[in-house]
């Protein structure tokens, strides 16, 4: 819509139409001129790891089990207040990239604090470990939702704290039925890692291969879930009832013929994470499968530590030139997939994701770039040289000339750089 306009009210959009039109229906209201620019809906990033985000280029591209034995010993350095500086710099970086909505998957849930910070919508899910059964696992899942309650104490009010079995190769299913079984965590938003590798499958399916190897060298032995010879990681887990309505599965690179309907049949949605695929040599996920059965699948940054960078625009040209040749997404497609897409993923549809009267008033105004398309506002959205001007949450300005207006950038960048050279 050329010369469009958004008007807003306690937080929430009230009208979208023709700047004329809105001016004539809301007289007297306060005018924001922004020039030359898109507004579009604040973008949704349906899976990252805000307390990785200062492990940016710290390591290289590799397998996946190279990479996960690269990043556990700097995991066990970090202290309490190295995820939480961590999470805060994630959630500014986000926010810079016009991030009003995001998911984000943690050992230690410093997510919620940080983007209640930032002004940032959306998830955090705990993430969970472990392989205990019966009454062992019962106990572990009352713990976690004990913690997961004391989350809910600094969440903002538009974070939701959730959980995340983090993988079936780190939780096994006894614990993890007994976490869907726990009352304080059943009507929780869901999330995990699913299908990511092929180490995971030989891993979960045999107890084999280089995952399992570098498990047996830490001394642990990762789970194994039941399934037929060559079952994939989501039949297995299928098979076991793990699936459920509302999870959020990222990556979902490794999937048999039928799992693009198992994964629509539970009511699981896809973060799709191209950049960190190719990070760490997971292949590529089969993503017109995917749509085609029906699954929502939305755009997801993973971390620093894997390639990504909190920026949805950026995944979503990765996304473009990764299914180049093979049924890639245009440009509305991509940007419905890190807007209107996320916000479905994440159970927010109708609350964010589109600029449409009755949701958050979450927005975003970029400056198109000199040769950006002028006749196709999405190319230009998703252009390199497109740059985020004004960002609004609910309504609360929270980035204007791009510049963050309530974070406190400068302490938030000092206590990250700080925490990242005792680390690396």
């Amino acid at each position: 819509m050329r010369d469009g306009a958004v008007a807003v009210a306690g937080g929430r959009i009230v009208d979208v139409g023709p700047a004329e039109a809105l001016g004539a229906r809301h007289p007297g209201a306060p005018v924001t001129d922004l020039g030359r620019a898109l507004l579009l809906p604040g973008l949704v990033d349906a899976h990252c790891h805000l307390e990785w985000s200062l492990l940016d280029g710290v390591l290289a591209p590799s397998g996946f089990s190279e990479w996960l034995g690269g990043l556990l010993p700097l995991r066990a350095r970090m202290r309490a207040r190295d995820h939480e500086a961590a999470a805060r710099l994630g959630a500014l970086r986000a926010l810079r990239s016009g991030v009003t909505t995001l998911a984000d998957s943690g050992p230690m849930g410093a997510g919620a604090a940080a983007m209640a910070e930032l002004g940032l919508r959306g998830a955090v899910h705990l993430e969970a470990f472990g392989r205990k059964e019966g009454g062992a696992a019962r106990a572990a899942a009352a713990a976690m939702a004990e913690r997961l309650g004391a989350l809910d104490e600094v969440a903002g009010a538009g974070v939701r704290v959730g959980l995340s079995p983090h993988a079936p190769y780190t939780v096994g299913p006894g614990l993890w039925a007994a976490l869907a079984a726990e009352p304080g965590l059943a009507a929780r938003p869901w999330a995990t890692h699913l299908a990511e590798s092929d180490d995971e499958e030989m891993a979960i399916g045999a107890g084999e291969g280089p995952l399992a190897e570098l498990f047996a060298a830490a001394g642990f032995v990762p789970a194994r879930w039941d399934g037929p010879p060559g079952a994939s990681s989501v039949e297995r887990v299928a098979r076991a009832g793990g699936l459920r309505p509302g999870m959020v599965a990222a990556h979902c690179v490794r999937l048999g013929p039928g799992d693009p309907e198992t994964l629509r049949g539970g009511g699981v949605a896809v973060a799709h994470c191209p950049r960190s695929n190719a990070h760490l040599r997971c292949g590529r996920a089969p993503l017109g499968a995917l749509r085609a059965a029906g699954v929502t699948v939305a755009l997801g940054t993973d971390s620093p530590a894997s390639g990504g960078d909190y920026d949805p625009r950026a995944e979503a040209r990765a996304c473009a030139r990764t299914h180049a040749g093979d049924g890639a997404p245009g440009a509305t497609d991509l940007l419905r997939m890190i807007t209107l897409d996320g916000a479905r993923a994440l159970g927010l549809d109708g609350e964010a994701g589109a600029l449409a009267p009755g949701r958050r008033a979450d927005l975003l105004a970029l400056r198109p770039a000199p040769g950006a398309p002028g006749d196709d506002p999405c190319a230009a959205a998703l252009d390199a040289g497109t740059v985020v001007e004004v960002v609004v949450a609910g309504g609360e300005p929270l980035v204007e000339g791009g510049r963050p207006v309530r974070a406190d950038a400068d302490a938030i960048e000092a206590a990250a750089r700080e925490a990242r050279d005792r680390l690396c």
